[in-house]
């Protein structure tokens, strides 16, 4: 995987786990008791945690991501897909 197909494929994950991050906190607050008033810091976090490698994959935000762009709802899948 090139450099460029990494970038393009880790802005096309961000952009998705925006969308279903700010879903998931609006459909079940019990779980992201955060709220959207923090959507932007979360999202920032979670992206840096999944670069580094040290996320759970296992929220709502995740597996939708995982379904939207056909990605192996594993740990090796979404490294895979990001070419980490």
């Amino acid at each position: 995987m090139t450099t460029l197909e990494k970038q393009e494929n880790l802005k096309e994950f961000s952009f998705n786990y925006y969308k279903e991050l700010r879903n998931a906190i609006t459909n079940y607050p019990d779980e992201y008791m955060y709220g959207l008033e923090r959507l932007d810091d979360v999202h920032s976090r979670m992206m840096t945690a999944i670069q580094n490698q040290s996320f759970n994959k296992n929220s709502r935000a995740i597996k939708a991501v995982c379904k939207q762009l056909k990605i192996k709802h594993t740990y090796n899948g979404i490294y895979s897909y990001l070419g980490i």
